[in-house]
């Protein structure tokens, strides 16, 4: 399916059901409906905000439209988990198995059809609504303003994926089909420029205040937070030292604070959340719950590198980590699975856990590992022990006397982000490219090689565009 097929199917979808939890047409569409329409006008704000809402909604996915593996919580999060050294499968007949095995296929079905076609279709509906507030005079300007800044927030969010999953990947920023479908690749920084575009776009446009009582739409510091990422990677580290503080010490602890319950961080009441993305439907809450949590074998088991790293009476061991002990034919065997998330199912729409996107303690740990890597030791321990003292309530080392050097302190660090944020959104995966450390802590994983560090483009794209171009040992 090119990108082009992708864009004509989602489009469907969008104008028909944006938000997925109720069908409502959010969106006045003049064309057939087999047809993305180049006039879409949004008549009123509220209409355009249901829109953007529809946007979130798509990240995460949906029951009722999507499989249990599709976007953020679902395909990225278990690709990027298998792929790295923090979670093994259960069985190799598991459908990301590839991605265990770190052998993808260029038609692997995961790869094309739960994360390049739908991150693609969000990245699509989002050019799609900028264009559409652009033009629609039914819409304020204050409205075009706060709604437009979040759809940038989304875009950004997805390119962020792409461009560190795949590498040099098309950028389409219009809805023109045509141009859309012979794209080639981009070179990652451009990519990277305009992710950073459109991040300071919605930082320099998004309130401080949420909309509405939960943390389930973009604001400025949601935008900061992942602007300060974002600088992380390209390393950029006085700005994403700078950014990192406008979350920290701009916000407050009024605003944000690491939760003292660890069983609490996840919920949708928690202090620590920047941004949670909310799962339309009303069975389950998280498919991060649904994939993880088993009352057998699980699908997806914590690996013995990542359960063997956590120190003497850590916390979030006990309390983000589940075992169950299953015994076969007389011989048990203890399985540990993630348990960051306490539901596999929901009841009812009130809902207590939603996907967290954003937390506090990865900007605590982003501005920990800025500062050490500009020397500011002192500084970095501080923001170290701030996670640390929550887990273990204990320090690393004595803030006023380091007793260790640059080096020493970065591998604390990254030890503790190992802990500290597994099984969220990827980041263990993009940890180890971004240091230079995947082939070294990969080495012995089955049919390791330095080109697994990314993801094939999908073969059916390759062979209808002439323009795209295979990553490295693909071919």
């Amino acid at each position: 399916m090119t990108i082009h097929h992708i864009y004509i199917k989602t489009g469907l979808a969008f104008a028909i059901c944006l938000t997925l939890s109720a069908c409502k047409k959010f969106v006045e569409v003049s064309e057939p409906i087999d047809q993305i329409s180049t006039e879409v006008v949004f008549q009123s704000d509220s209409k355009a905000a249901s829109a953007v809402r529809g946007l979130y909604g798509e990240m995460v996915g949906s029951t009722g439209f999507f499989t249990s593996v599709l976007g953020f919580s679902g395909a990225v999060q278990i690709s990027a988990g298998v792929s790295a050294d923090e979670l093994t499968l259960s069985s190799s007949g598991n459908q990301f198995n590839e991605f265990y095995t770190n052998a993808i296929s260029s038609s692997n079905g995961v790869n094309e059809g739960s994360i390049w076609g739908p991150t693609y279709n969000v990245i699509y509906n989002t050019n799609a609504v900028i264009e559409s507030l652009d033009k629609s005079p039914g819409v304020s300007a204050t409205g075009k303003k706060q709604l437009t800044a979040e759809a940038k927030f989304v875009r950004a969010s997805n390119y962020f994926y792409l461009v560190n999953l795949y590498g040099d990947v098309p950028m389409p920023t219009t809805t023109d089909y045509r141009l859309n479908a012979t794209l080639p690749n981009i070179p990652a920084e451009q990519i990277y420029s305009l992710i950073l575009e459109d991040l300071k776009y919605a930082k320099d446009n998004l309130s401080p205040a949420y909309i509405g009582t939960q943390r389930l739409r973009a604001n400025k510091y949601a935008a900061e937070a992942l602007l300060a990422r974002v600088y992380l990677y390209k390393k950029d580290w006085v700005n994403a030292e700078a950014l990192a503080t406008e979350v920290i010490d701009g916000a407050g602890k009024t605003m944000y604070d690491l939760e003292p319950d660890l069983n609490k961080t996840f919920l949708t009441s928690s202090k620590e959340v920047i941004l949670q993305l909310q799962q339309p439907g009303t069975n389950l809450y998280t498919w991060d719950g649904y994939n993880f949590i088993s009352s057998g074998i699980p699908q997806y088991p914590i690996s013995d590198a990542l359960y063997n790293s956590f120190e003497a009476n850590d916390q979030r061991k006990t309390s983000w980590i589940k075992t169950n002990t299953i015994t076969t034919a007389g011989v048990s065997k203890n399985y540990n699975f993630p348990f960051k998330y306490k539901l596999n199912s929901g009841t009812g729409t009130t809902r207590t856990e939603s996907m967290v996107f954003l937390r506090l303690s990865e900007v605590y740990l982003i501005r920990s590992e800025a500062r050490a890597q500009q020397s500011k030791l002192t500084e970095a321990i501080a923001d170290l022990d701030v996670i640390r003292k929550r887990a273990i309530n204990t320090a690393p080392f004595p803030s006023t006397d380091p007793g260790t050097g640059k080096d020493g302190l970065l591998g604390l660090i990254a030890h503790e982000r190992f802990v500290e944020l597994f099984t969220e959104v990827g980041h263990r995966w993009l940890d180890l490219k971004r240091t230079g450390k995947a082939d070294e802590v990969l080495s012995k994983k089955p049919n390791w090689r330095p080109q697994a560090k990314l993801y094939p483009i999908p073969k059916s794209d390759i062979d209808k565009n002439p323009f795209l171009k295979q990553n490295p040992g693909y071919n």
